[in-house]
Formats: structure tokens, sequence, C-alpha cells
């Protein structure tokens, strides 16, 4: 079902079109932290690499294979909850209001140079208020990427950050540019995951 959702998303994306969307400035809602990861931006895109079928269809994204050494650190992704995940279905990104996450990921890898999946991003556009909000779902290629060492824990790591790029609608993203309201609808966003 998934795949079928994702078929006609995942045509005629290859590895230029990635690379290029993570290359680019990336603008997050407020409170976002919105860097570029100018490391691991290859080996991200590689993780979406995408073999059409030459019927308009493509197959879903190639894993990045290599388990880690027995003496590697585990690579988690910490929840609200303070709880250590590998491989989350679902995943609350802003935990004051868990009004953006992502649900339904299904991952292509988990390896410590970076976590790569395919999913929905929901979020909260807040609008008029974020109690009062309402929220949207967006089809997303997700990149945890970024080290920490998880607190208490010898041996384990946390992701630190998430990219999603968005392969058909994009969220609206607002700024204030000369005091006037800007609406931009970016191909791909960065967040700090939960420390």
């Amino acid at each position: 079902m998934i795949r079928g959702r994702f078929a006609l998303l995942w045509s005629g994306i290859g590895l230029a079109a990635l690379g290029l969307s993570l290359g680019l400035g990336l603008a997050g809602p407020a409170g976002a932290v919105t860097t570029s990861p100018a490391a691991g931006t290859q080996v991200a895109a590689a993780a979406f690499a995408v073999t059409g079928t030459g019927t308009g269809t493509a197959t879903a994204p190639r894993a990045v294979t290599g388990a880690p050494s027995a003496s590697a650190p585990r690579y988690v992704a910490i929840d609200c909850a303070n709880r250590a995940q590998v491989r989350p279905a679902s995943y609350v990104i802003t935990c004051a209001d868990a009004g953006i996450g992502m649900e339904g990921m299904h991952w292509t890898s988990w390896t410590p140079q970076l976590a790569s999946a395919f999913g929905t991003e929901y979020e909260n556009d807040c609008m008029p208020s974020c109690a009062a909000g309402h929220s949207h779902d967006y089809p997303v290629f997700a990149v945890l990427w970024g080290s920490a060492r998880v607190k208490g824990q010898r041996a384990e790591r946390r992701y630190t950050e998430v990219t999603f790029v968005y392969p058909g609608a994009r969220p609206p993203v607002y700024s204030f540019i000369s005091g006037k309201r800007v609406t931009t609808y970016p191909p791909a966003q960065t967040f700090s995951l939960n420390p």
C-alpha cells in the first residue's frame, strides 16, 4: 500500500534532485533549528537512490547496508519521554505541543552515519493559534543525522537532527521580512531532535 502511494512521488526524483534539495539553505517554522547538513549530504542522497523501472514508476529506496562492529555504539533517537528508540514507526519532534512529527515510517537504513526512511510528516498549521490549528500530512524522505552522546549511556549515541525532503506537497514556512509576513515552501526542512 505504501509503496503504491509513493510510486508516483518516486518517479522523476533522482540523486541530483535530492542532493540539490539537501544542499539548499533550509528553512523551518518558528523555533526550529534550520541548518544545512554539510557533512553527510552525499551519504544522505545515496540513501535515497532511486532506480526507475522504465514504466513511469520507481522502486522504493535501496537500503544502505553495513552493520556496525561489535565495539561501535548503538545509535538511537530519543523520544519525548527520554526513551531510546531504534527505527520508530512514529516520532514526535516538537515535544511541547506535539505539533510536528512523523508517522508510518519505513526505515531503509540505520547506521552510525545516518538513518533514512520514507513516510509522513504531520504538522500543525497553528492557524489561528496552535491550540485551534489543523494538522496537515506531507509525504517525506527523512534523514536522521548528527551525533551526540546519550546522557548516562556509554554504549549509545543519538541522532541530533532530522531533515525532511518533500517529494510532493510542502508545508508553508512563515517569516517576517521588512515587517511583512512572507510565506515560502522550501523543498526541505531540518529540525533538532529531542536531547
